[in-house]
């Protein structure tokens, strides 16, 4: 049995066809024009969807890698004003030698006593420090000045209070890990006794009180080694942020790779592709105008 096929089915058809060629066409060229072989979902769900993910991933290394660079910087920072704490003690700790000697005189104590009121001064500066106009050692309180001084009648300090809190900055650096970035100046600074000895050491000297000053020496070496230990801690957590931070950047480079092996197109392969569905377009097309081409007179 014959099956009757009319014109407008056919008609019809040859569009359809056509349409699709010229899809084709203007998707291989548009794949050709930016290199990439998935340009919307529409073109490859599953291929899109994978794409999205690896961009995902490398949106959160990148964040990652921010945090790592931050908290390396305020570190780095806090060891480097934590370390001129440290000399600024170490020449408190010769004085203070130098104040309880026999050979030194009282006036010569009384220089020293001078000397030692400005390094306390300018501990408290240190103890005050911003970075980015945050206080360094108030704990998360970073708006907040974490130490204010008590001024006797000669305008000198006579005791500190911490007005910071007992918070920890923390920034996550990986799936599932944080890192501490400061040390409240509660322990820094308080705790060990370090505001309260030198203050205690320069009122002896200048009073003539040599066994009170020398007294203070062993919770000045404490104090010493207390600031030694934060700066130690700190080069810690420096040196796991930069193999953290190495370990970010390897694998990024190679998510990228992967990226580019899941978006990039081939080429050479598209432009084969192209080449065959012109062949195509043109068979149509040529297909097409012999359809249109017939009138009712061809079958009279």
């Amino acid at each position: 049995m014959t099956t009757r096929v009319n014109l407008e089915t056919i008609v019809n058809s040859t569009l359809l066809n056509v349409q699709r060629s010229t899809s084709n066409l203007s998707k291989l060229q548009e794949q050709i024009s930016t290199g990439k072989k998935v340009n919307r979902p529409s073109d490859a769900p599953a291929g899109a969807r994978r794409i999205l993910n690896i961009r995902s991933e490398g949106i959160r290394l990148d964040h990652y890698a921010s945090n790592v660079q931050t908290a390396t910087q305020s570190l780095n920072f806090n060891a480097s004003t934590l370390q001129n704490t440290i000399n600024t003690l170490q020449r408190i700790q010769e004085l203070t030698m130098q104040g309880v000697s026999n050979t030194t005189d009282q006036d010569g104590r009384n220089t020293i006593a001078s000397e030692i009121n400005q390094l306390v001064e300018s501990i408290l500066q240190s103890a005050n420090s911003t970075r980015s106009g945050r206080y360094s050692f108030a704990g998360t309180a970073t708006k907040t000045v974490p130490f204010e001084a008590t001024r006797n009648a000669n305008g000198e300090i006579s005791a500190v209070t911490y007005k910071g809190n007992r918070e920890k900055i923390e920034y996550q650096i990986s799936a599932g890990t944080t890192v501490q970035v400061n040390q409240t100046g509660n322990e820094i600074f308080i705790g060990n006794k370090l505001f309260s000895s030198i203050i205690n050491i320069r009122d002896s000297l200048a009073s003539g009180a040599v066994t009170s000053a020398q007294g203070e020496l062993d919770n000045l070496n404490n104090a010493h080694n207390s600031v030694l230990n934060a700066i130690a801690k700190a080069g810690g957590v420096a040196n796991t942020l930069e193999l953290t931070g190495n370990r970010i950047a390897d694998t990024k480079l190679s998510l990228n790779e992967v990226l580019a092996t899941a978006e990039s197109a081939d080429l050479t392969e598209l432009v084969l592709k192209l080449k065959e569905q012109e062949n195509i377009f043109q068979a149509s097309l040529a297909s097409g105008s012999v359809i249109f081409n017939t009138s009712i007179l061809d079958y009279l």
